[in-house]
């Protein structure tokens, strides 16, 4: 049976061009959706005979939500759209990790067109926007730090201000190492007495 593709999987990176030698690319967080088009406008003349169509050159866009955030990725967008910076994109799939420890992920370099930050009264404030890729997304290997490997869905912040995202702790329960033969730890046995 084949494998669906899960929207939660795919997760957007994104770097200043310009940085490209001096920094990682980081995650958008609280990312709610993201749309990756492509379309191609053809161009129509109209003759005696029929129309004749020119095949136009097709376009890639990403269209971008995320919930607005004090997240660095968050402001490293708003400054390249106001600034009119290049900005490189990797849409990440994190349901496919790769034996050499990356993940597939498609590449692209682009500008964004647009910036809005809707505030609804009952709804957390939102960006919305659209980062149109010169040529194409092209497929590759990404690396992606293991601090977003783990904080991928959850992530742990200090009650300081100026604190970092960090991974949470591991809740992973831990056992004793003997068990007793009815499967329970060797800890069942121990009773406090008064």
């Amino acid at each position: 049976m084949e494998t669906p593709i899960k929207g939660k999987d795919q997760i957007l990176m994104f770097r200043l061009l310009q940085d490209k030698d001096k920094t990682n690319a980081t995650r958008l967080a609280l990312q709610t959706s993201h749309t990756v088009k492509k379309s191609r406008k053809n161009d129509t003349t109209a003759t005696k005979d029929g129309t004749i169509v020119a095949n136009g050159t097709q376009e890639t866009t990403i269209d971008i939500e995320a919930i607005a955030s004090d997240d660095l990725t968050n402001d490293i967008l708003a400054y390249a759209q106001n600034r009119g910076l290049e900005l490189e994109v990797w849409v990440v799939d994190f349901s496919k990790k790769l034996p050499s420890g990356k993940y597939m992920s498609q590449y692209g370099v682009g500008y964004l067109s647009d910036w809005e930050v809707p505030a609804e009264v009952d709804d957390n404030t939102t960006i919305k926007t659209t980062l149109t890729v010169s040529g194409e997304l092209v497929k590759g290997e990404a690396t992606v730090s293991e601090l977003d490997q783990i904080t991928v869905k959850n992530f742990f912040r200090d009650t300081v201000k100026g604190a970092q995202n960090v991974a949470p702790l591991d809740e992973t329960p831990k056992y004793d190492d003997k068990t007793s033969s009815d499967g329970g730890t060797s800890n069942d046995s121990k009773t406090s007495t008064k």
